[in-house]
């Protein structure tokens, strides 16, 4: 069977298969071609995967399942505990919402300090309501893509895979490369400045993207105020960079 014709029978698109099968969870075979050739025991495992993705078990978690590694009970109860805490976050956000909707609240009346206070007692209480950290890590996410013109601002892909990949590594090397020249200049030729050299952008970018977070905010509330912070804080990091290159060719001299 072609992906062509697993698509038309399961719904699925093909981009979901190819995502199972780079996660090891499908090994079809392929033909004299190369193309691949889906078996009825593909099927099978195909329609569990999306089961258990239905029932909101993690790809590792499906991954432990089909290799037997982890006893399908001991997945399903941890799977319920984890359901149950997430009807815990949503039914606090209910009741609020329902508050609102109770009060008849509009853009003119709502209150944000009473409904403020109204969240924090809940919590006290033992309610529990959605987690804001995956905003942070959206927000972290979204600049480690734009720093290597991978997406945009929001995220969206301007790339293809290959390319993503193709200007990561290049980056990295061309400055590990940078680096450990410099180094040598200074007469320290050891090879681990070139592996060294590859931590550096790790580190400048997660510098970076920290820096970022709170501009983020910011500016949504003053862009401009934001823009100024931003041309600030790049240039101290451009004088941080400039100083570290100089210490590397003047240090060992003097």
């Amino acid at each position: 069977m072609t992906i062509k014709e697993v698509e038309e029978q399961l719904g699925l698109p093909r981009a979901t298969i190819r995502f199972y099968e780079r996660e090891n969870l499908l090994a079809p075979q392929r033909s004299g071609n190369t193309y691949r050739e889906y078996s009825e025991d593909d099927i099978a495992v195909l329609k569990k995967i999306i089961i258990f993705r239905k029932l909101g078990f993690s790809v590792s978690e499906i991954r432990d399942f089909l290799e037997e590694n982890v006893p399908l009970q001991e997945l399903l109860e941890k799977n319920i505990l984890e359901l149950q805490e997430k009807m815990n976050e949503l039914n606090g956000a209910i009741k609020i919402c329902k508050k609102m909707q109770n009060r008849q609240e509009d853009f003119d009346t709502f209150n944000e300090n009473f409904y403020w206070e109204e969240i924090k007692e809940q919590e006290q209480d033992g309610n529990k309501f959605l987690e804001i950290v995956n905003d942070t890590i959206k927000v972290e996410k979204n600049i480690l893509l734009e720093w290597f013109q991978i997406a945009d601002g929001n995220g969206n892909l301007i790339k293809d895979r290959k390319q993503i990949v193709y200007n990561v590594v290049s980056a990295f090397l061309i400055y590990a490369i940078v680096w450990y020249v410099l180094q040598g200049l200074s007469g320290n030729w050891d090879i681990e400045y070139f592996f060294i050299g590859l931590l550096q952008p790790a580190i400048l970018i997660g510098t970076y993207s920290i820096w970022e977070i709170p501009l983020f905010f910011i500016a949504k509330k003053s862009p401009k105020a934001a823009k100024l912070i931003r041309k600030i804080g790049t240039l101290i990091l451009c004088i941080l960079i400039a100083l570290l290159v100089l210490i590397v060719i003047f240090g060992e001299s003097s």
